[in-house]
């Protein structure tokens, strides 16, 4: 859910900047914060802080979706709030832990597999109804060539 005390969902709230111009620090750092919401398939778990950037929770969910598919397991943190969750692969389960809620999920891998592209599309659509220009924006048409390639063919995948 975009944060409406976030003035970069609007139209005129980026004060002249080109929503085509921005950079993945821009992105992932200042701008298009929303109140997330994990859900498990059973429980949903909002994180601790309000007004996390969209992209560094779709970043968040690459990296732990590759890191558990490589290792095993994964504690990944949100780059402002140092919200973290914690993965660890038993077989084609997976146990995800909070530090922002003492709830304990239990999903498959394959689900783990697919959260990053569900994320990316869940933000990508809300970006988009709020600026449609963000469509041409670089780092987000690299940002969906990253998460198209999957958990096994990054590097490190298996």
């Amino acid at each position: 859910m975009p944060r409406i005390d976030d003035p970069s969902w609007d139209a005129d709230g980026l004060a002249g900047l080109s929503v085509r111009m921005l950079t993945a620090d821009d992105l992932t750092f200042h701008y298009f914060t929303s109140d997330v919401v994990i859900s498990d398939g059973c429980n949903e778990v909002p994180l601790r802080t309000p007004g996390l950037p969209v992209v560094d929770f779709v970043l968040m969910l690459v990296q732990l979706c590759r890191e558990v598919v490589s290792s095993g397991e994964s504690v990944v943190e949100s780059s402002q709030t140092q919200d973290s969750i914690t993965a660890m692969r038993a077989g084609d389960v997976v146990e995800l832990s909070y530090s922002f809620s003492g709830l304990v999920s239990t999903i498959s891998l394959r689900d783990l597999k697919e959260a990053p592209s569900r994320a990316l599309q869940s933000a990508l659509e809300v970006l988009f109804s709020a600026h449609d220009d963000l469509r041409f924006n670089r780092y987000l048409i690299e940002l969906v060539d990253l998460v198209r390639a999957g958990p096994d063919e990054l590097p490190g995948g298996s």
